[in-house]
């Protein structure tokens, strides 16, 4: 059996947090050290379709930035537009 030694403020934290999943501490840390000792999941199963047609579009990823900037800044303008006109 492994043991980690930690703070009682980390360990109260941890307690708050598994209660509020509706799980024991020592189930809820498990479950936690299993989720980070897996292999990361790739970003291709992450983003589906997307991350295909991102490689099919031939855009490089400076350009994918500036896209994904640019819409941003479109989405931000719209919503203050739209807090004006109340």
């Amino acid at each position: 059996m492994l043991q980690i030694p930690i703070s009682p403020e980390a360990e109260a934290i941890l307690a708050q947090r598994a209660a509020a999943c509706g799980q024991d501490l020592p189930s809820y840390v498990a479950n936690l050290v299993r989720h980070f000792a897996e292999p990361p999941t790739p970003l291709q199963e992450l983003s589906g379709t997307i991350y295909q047609r991102f490689l099919d579009s031939g855009m490089a990823d400076d350009e994918l930035g500036e896209v994904l900037e640019r819409a941003k800044h479109e989405m931000r303008a719209a919503r203050r537009a739209r807090g004006q006109g109340r």
